[in-house]
């Protein structure tokens, strides 16, 4: 059974869509700046070049999308989610033209037509792996989500674990706080869409988690502004999304999510289950991530976004249940909790997923150097040689194999997070494997080198 309700075709022709694919693609906000980090809320650099080949597969029916794709597909769809968010300009004079570009009737209409095709080919893939089978009741979805949360209670962290095997501790937990920025400095605004209408006491309810979040209007005990705190104490700049080109693909479909079953409310049944089940495990998760953060910055540094919802969201998953599901699975009847035990399970599924990409890159980052030689099984007749200009810069991106990256002449940056940069010179080379986030930036008068997959 499609629990999903997306659409099999879509509304507009292909041409229609063509289009509307180019308009979203290449407006303003998503060309390269020449530069690594957001200087505005405005600018969320990507890759056209990599557009004809996302449309095509995008445009295809069934299959997943490899990681070059799926990375591209998430900026674009999230970028146009937040197309429906209010940012200002910082700097009136400098950033006026970007505020005006962002917002652009054309670029939000195209994303608006591209929308549910998007969304279906990068969740679709969840209907294929997680099946539900019976019928649900209340009782049975209570038993079935307390020993979910049980076992994530008494579980350790992974993460905790890797980090004490890392030399650069410090680094590794600014990575981790970089892919939390995605979505934790415009926190609640997903939310903010399912407390719009009148659907009864529920509606108070959530409200009521809402106003939490936001910190009951005082703007110094706003989640998203204690978020800030935990950044700036981190030496990092808590701008929404400086750090957008470093946001792994798993981190933006978190985000996304949420986003794409706030929006559409035919999926509202899936969004308490997922909003249940993140609200309290939550409780127990952020204990591990205080942890993680004393263990890097030592035992004073500041943890309060994550105690606020180590205490707090023991509270509010109580409040999803009994106070939100209960009454509407009475209300609606027992055939809406095959949709809400959905998007427990979607959610759940989600975040293990972009815990282990974001895990793969730390430890990848951790060790990321140069290597002597081109390793063995290295395609040399499908290699790509390419020479570029001094500053020019490569937005990040990720591959769909293992990859050898060796210069022949001048040298580059290979700039792997913000706080990972590895220079290779003529001679030096290094392997970037499949799916690990990674810029390039040359450093040279010109720089020539070459890129060849890994068998």
């Amino acid at each position: 059974m499609n629990q999903h309700n997306l659409p099999t075709a879509s509304l507009f022709d292909e041409e229609t869509q063509r289009r509307a694919y180019a308009i979203a693609a290449n407006q303003e906000c998503l060309a390269s700046t020449g530069d690594f980090y957001a200087q505005s809320p405005f600018s969320r650099p990507s890759r056209p070049q990599d557009l004809p080949q996302f449309v095509s597969q995008a445009m295809s029916e069934g299959g997943d999308l490899p990681p070059s794709l799926a990375l591209f597909g998430h900026r674009l769809l999230f970028t146009g989610y937040e197309q429906e968010l209010v940012f200002l300009p910082q700097k009136t004079t400098s950033q006026m033209k970007s505020y005006r570009s962002f917002y652009d009737s054309e670029a939000r209409a195209a994303a608006a037509v591209i929308r549910p095709a998007l969304e279906k080919k990068l969740f679709g893939w969840m209907d294929r792996e997680i099946e539900l089978s019976g019928k649900w009741t209340l009782d049975a979805f209570r038993e079935y989500s307390e020993g979910v949360l049980e076992d994530l209670e008494k579980s350790d962290s992974t993460f905790l674990r890797l980090l004490h095997e890392l030399n650069d501790k410090k680094s590794a937990v600014q990575f981790f706080i970089v892919q939390c920025a995605s979505d934790f400095l415009c926190e609640a605004s997903a939310m903010a869409r399912n407390v719009l209408g009148n659907y009864g006491p529920e509606l108070s309810e959530l409200f009521k988690i809402l106003i939490d979040e936001y910190g009951y209007g005082v703007h110094e005990k706003k989640h998203s502004t204690l978020f800030e705190e935990l950044m700036r104490d981190a030496e990092l700049n808590p701008m929404p999304h400086y750090y957008w080109q470093f946001y792994n693909t798993g981190s933006l479909s978190l985000a996304n999510y949420f986003q794409f079953i706030s929006g559409d409310h035919n999926q509202f049944f899936r969004y308490l289950g997922a909003l249940y089940f993140t609200e309290a495990s939550l409780a127990f998760i952020t204990r591990h991530q205080s942890a993680a953060i004393k263990l890097a910055f030592g035992r004073d540094a500041n943890t309060l976004y994550f105690d606020e919802h180590t205490h707090i969201d023991t509270h509010h998953g109580r409040m999803a249940f009994e106070n939100l599901i209960v009454p509407i699975v009475e209300k609606c009847g027992t055939g809406v909790l095959g949709e809400i035990v959905k998007g427990f399970e979607e959610f759940r599924t989600l975040l293990d997923r972009a815990d282990e990409e974001m895990l793969a890159q730390i430890a990848w980052l951790d060790k990321a150097d140069k290597a002597d030689n081109a390793p063995v099984g290295t395609r040399s007749d499908e290699t790509m040689v390419f020479t570029e200009d001094e500053g020019e810069l490569s937005v990040t991106h990720c591959h769909d194999l293992d990859e050898w990256f060796e210069v022949e002449k001048g040298a580059i940056d290979l700039v792997c997070s913000p706080f990972k940069r590895v220079r290779l010179e003529a001679g030096e080379g290094m392997v970037l494997p499949k799916g690990m986030l990674h810029g390039s930036i040359v450093v040279s008068d010109k720089c020539t080198y070459r890129v060849a997959p890994v068998a």
